[in-house]
């Protein structure tokens, strides 16, 4: 399908490869969706994305998706496409991804949908799909405005043109910047150790922040008294308060390992 899926302990790694440009079709998509539901079935405590080669991925296989098409078909492919994103940005655990190359039209879409975006020094970002008469078609747009506000959200889903890390960087799209040649490497090792962390606990923070930026804080609030009293259950917490007990604060920053229960 285009997609490869290995779990290294608890992080589950799912990377496209059908280079150069790692276009999504329904193959991708499919794999991408499999990638997913494995990384659940195998309880992973985060996720990473990766691309084999140079590019991310190009955007869209537009004859492969577009060609011959009329509008019911474009909304049986978004109905189904949107169960698919919405769920994975529920997903309970931490995703990070990490992008070189060109990151278009589709393939930025699925990268917002991650928690966190590590980008190499060669990585080019567009929301492209006016250049092909459409829209942002799996919520591109309104996730940028999330990220970057509403005045660079539009001047990217108008413009339809790549934008450089550097830029991005500073608008406040992606996390870090890397060269190419370290950024798998290193988003790697950064999942990694989230993936050794207080999975209840990031589950829960992600859930708040999620909240705030959908709904505002009065929800984002609400949410917090709903869910983070169960934190106080977990061995994470009870561990991690009696190691301060017993060794001071300081003990909070010196190799804290964590069950995730």
């Amino acid at each position: 399908m285009g997609i490869k899926f290995e779990m290294d302990g608890n992080l589950a790694i799912v990377t496209f490869d059908n280079p150069p440009l790692n276009l999504l079709g329904n193959s991708a998509f499919a794999g991408f969706e499999e990638g997913m539901e494995l990384a659940v079935k195998n309880k992973a405590r985060a996720l990473l994305t990766l691309a084999t080669g140079e590019h991310f991925c190009g955007g869209a296989h537009v004859t492969e998706n577009f060609l011959n098409k009329d509008g019911n078909d474009g909304r049986r492919m978004l109905n189904r496409s949107y169960l698919l994103t919405q769920r994975f940005e529920k997903l309970p655990f931490p995703t990070v991804v990490a992008v070189r190359g060109m990151c278009l039209g589709g393939g930025l879409e699925l990268a917002q949908i991650h928690d966190i975006i590590w980008a190499g020094e060669s990585a080019q970002f567009g929301q492209v799909e006016a250049r092909i008469g459409t829209a942002t078609l799996l919520g591109g747009g309104p996730r940028l405005v999330q990220r970057i506000g509403l005045t660079r959200a539009k001047e990217m889903v108008f413009s339809a043109s790549p934008y450089p890390a550097k830029t991005m960087l500073e608008w406040g799209l992606i996390n870090r910047i890397l060269p190419d040649s370290e950024v798998e490497a290193k988003a790697r090792s950064y999942a990694k150790q989230l993936s050794e962390g207080p999975t209840i606990a990031h589950a829960v923070n992600k859930a708040i922040v999620n909240a705030s930026a959908a709904s505002g804080l009065s929800a984002a609030d609400d949410m917090t008294i709903a869910l983070a009293p169960a934190t106080f259950d977990t061995n994470d917490m009870k561990s991690a308060v009696n190691r301060v007990q017993e060794k001071g604060i300081e003990s909070l920053f010196k190799g804290m390992t964590f069950s995730g229960t």
